[in-house]
């Protein structure tokens, strides 16, 4: 599957936040609720710190993953697959991309995925990726610069 990455754009937020409802509602609605005008506040506010790229395969947008490097860290914000395009690797090579930033700048790559979005927080700790915290509902997990899985070095 050959994937184009491109610096997501003001024209991209609606289908940016489309995306993000359709693949996190679930998840963030076990957790906390949504409440929907303060979900659009929060992703238009992070949106605004950071990085975003969003993956197009054959012209369409697929997903996005959207980071932020700090003084001693990466973290990694959202990585969102739409659900049709899901379990097509699509996730791998974005993750992929943002490890291979982590382990060029020898920063810690940092994440927190839901507890109740068991593929996600199962698939983190097979690619790499240590627990560090888990309040029961948000667990959060690094890669250390100095691990690098197989999962990187395929989609380098």
């Amino acid at each position: 599957m050959n994937l184009d990455f491109r610096l997501a754009a003001p024209g991209d937020s609606e289908w940016l936040f489309d995306t993000y409802q359709r693949t996190m509602k679930g998840f963030v609605t076990s957790a906390y609720g949504w409440d929907d005008d303060l979900q659009q506040a929060g992703f238009a506010k992070s949106l605004r710190q950071g990085s975003c790229q969003i993956v197009t395969w054959e012209g369409s947008r697929c997903g996005f993953v959207h980071w932020d490097v700090e003084p001693d860290l990466v973290w990694l914000r959202m990585l969102c697959i739409v659900p049709e395009m899901q379990s097509r690797s699509i996730g791998s090579a974005a993750i992929a991309r943002i490890m291979s930033l982590s382990s060029y700048l020898q920063k810690p790559l940092y994440l927190n995925v839901f507890v109740c979005n068991r593929a996600a927080y199962d698939w983190y700790l097979r690619i790499g990726f240590v627990e560090i915290e888990n309040d029961g509902k948000v667990s959060t997990l690094v890669l250390a610069p100095s691990l690098s899985p197989a999962l990187m070095e395929r989609h380098a």
